[in-house]
């Protein structure tokens, strides 16, 4: 039987926790152009979802409060990884720790990839320049 490997651009990394003892691995495609839109919004989303998180914390009275906030917001975001990269995303990628700069973390280890996909399909697709 014959085969035909199509190569989307799929990158697997292994997820390490803290103890360098492997927790997965995580899959994405950062030519996938909605994959890409996906990552850019969610980039964004942080960004906003931080300041709010800055805007409530004066308004939490008790620890309690504080951590009952931060845990509201890791689990959006760990349930929009999850939407953008597949169920059990979030899991590999990060355990049960929830903190903010996990996702920071997150999203600046992934960007640079989706930047470069970026670039290749600007520089594949551009008009090219026609020399005098």
């Amino acid at each position: 039987m014959e085969s035909l490997q199509v190569r989307t651009g799929q990158i697997c990394l292994n997820i390490l926790d803290d103890g360098g003892e492997s927790r997965g691995i995580f899959k994405f495609n950062p030519n996938d152009l909605g994959s890409a839109q996906k990552v850019f919004m969610f980039q964004a989303e942080l960004e906003e979802k931080e300041k709010e998180y800055e805007a409530k914390i004066p308004e939490c009275k008790t620890p309690e409060d504080k951590i009952k906030l931060l845990n509201e917001i890791c689990d959006y975001f760990e349930q929009v990884i999850d939407e953008c990269f597949g169920e059990g995303s979030s899991q590999i990628l990060f355990g049960g720790a929830k903190t903010l700069s996990m996702f920071d973390d997150f999203i600046n280890g992934i960007l640079p990839y989706y930047e470069k996909a970026s670039e290749e399909r600007v520089a594949k697709y551009a008009p090219k320049k026609k020399r005098k």
